[in-house]
């Protein structure tokens, strides 16, 4: 019996590898062409004398110096919620940050129309603060159009997975007078991680890694029935909450799993194109057999809700490898939630999550792994849930 049960495993692996696409690196490459317009960059802060206009010159921006007094200091970004060039998944000021968890770089292609080099202090705002983080010291920008490398190394994990500005500080060029400035790509750079844990809820009792309840929140005990994690706690490094019984169960998600305290739907976007796996570490105790576990994200800006059930989790109060596979969920490079969703169950449930770990491999297989195939769109349970305002 129990080299059959290895043999069904392996070949329930060996099953879903043959869905497994081939999938995009998580995000390295082009975030601003200007295809048209200026994609909601805009002046962002300068003296009260300092002024430009800002155009789509071929395809570029070009900032345009205006100021009354030549040559002035002000710098320019990206909209606060805007993250790329507008596509069909969102448009300008749609999205919160950019996600550029495990990449290296940013790179700009800059320059201007002036006699010397000029002092540029390239920058981010970043986490739902927009906290103001310089890339490294200033660098001179030369006259004419050159490739500049600014580095991700003064960031924290939680500021590179929540850029809500990128920048130019232009320094004072009093001597050069206004200057036209052209910007014509900017770009991420760097080798894409194969694995992300997006929870481990091991940092202490407020360690929630963004963990709210999304839907049906009045099922969480000693809940708000909001979408926070008011009901839920961190014991022995698990996020736990008591799910109660004679109806639908909650649905919980982590967003890009930086924000702690409180929880809130601004830990999100997050960008998991470069996984095809996840796994979550979770455990049910109570008085049913089993309780029924469906996996979700909600994708691009009309929060697309896509589901893959994992099916019937047993409630023995032992924790399970749970195994999906990502293949039928679409667009994973912008998605909002990421969570777990529990069916109807008789008698109150203690859920007990250890972690969630996003793969670009199919996990090799543990004591008891339960395999769930992606299927995209609202299908298994499917309810009606709120979105965030």
């Amino acid at each position: 019996m129990k080299s059959l049960r290895w043999f069904t495993i392996f070949l329930a692996l060996a099953s879903l590898s043959l869905f497994l696409p081939n999938v995009s690196a998580q995000t390295p490459g082009v975030l601003y062409t200007w295809p048209v317009g200026t994609q909601d960059w805009f002046k962002n802060f300068g003296a009260g004398s300092t002024s430009a206009t800002l155009a789509n010159s071929g395809g570029a921006l070009q900032i345009t110096e205006t100021s009354a007094t030549a040559g002035g200091s002000q710098a320019f970004s990206d909209g606060f919620n805007t993250i790329r060039d507008a596509s069909p998944l969102f448009g300008n000021g749609c999205c919160g940050g950019i996600d550029l968890t495990g990449l290296s770089s940013l790179e700009f292609d800059l320059g201007h129309n002036g006699p010397n080099p000029v002092n540029v202090q390239f920058f981010t705002q970043a986490t739902p603060g927009s906290n103001y983080v310089a890339f490294g010291p200033d660098l001179a920008i030369a006259p004419g159009s050159a490739t500049y490398s600014l580095p991700l190394t003064g960031l924290s994990s939680n500021q590179i997975a929540y850029m809500r500005t990128i920048g130019i500080n232009i320094r004072d060029h009093a001597a050069d007078g206004n200057l036209t400035w052209t910007l014509s790509e900017l770009r991420s750079v760097g080798t894409p991680l194969t694995t992300r844990t997006i929870a481990d809820h091991n940092g202490g009792a407020g360690d929630f890694d963004g963990l709210i309840c999304n839907f049906d929140c009045g099922a969480i005990a000693g809940g708000n029935g909001g979408q926070n994690n008011s009901g839920m706690s961190i014991v022995g490094g698990t996020a736990q909450w008591t799910d109660l019984g004679g109806g639908p169960g909650a649905a919980v998600t982590w967003g890009n799993g930086t924000q702690d305290p409180g929880g809130s739907f601004n830990a999100r976007p997050v960008d998991l194109s470069n996984y095809d796996t996840v796994t979550i570490r979770m455990s049910a105790t109570g008085t049913d057999p089993s309780v029924f576990v469906q996996f979700y994200m909600q994708t691009a800006s009309g929060f697309t809700f896509q589901a893959a059930n994992f099916g019937n989790l047993p409630v023995d109060g032992q924790f399970h490898d749970v195994v999906l596979s990502l293949a039928g969920i679409t667009d994973r490079s912008y998605v909002d939630t990421n969570g777990i969703n529990l069916g109807t169950h008789a008698g109150d449930v203690v859920i007990n999550i250890d972690s969630v770990i996003y793969s670009s491999s199919v996990p090799e297989p543990s004591t008891v792994t339960l395999v769930g195939v992606a299927l995209a769109g609202c299908l298994g349970l499917v309810r009606r849930m709120r979105t965030a305002s």
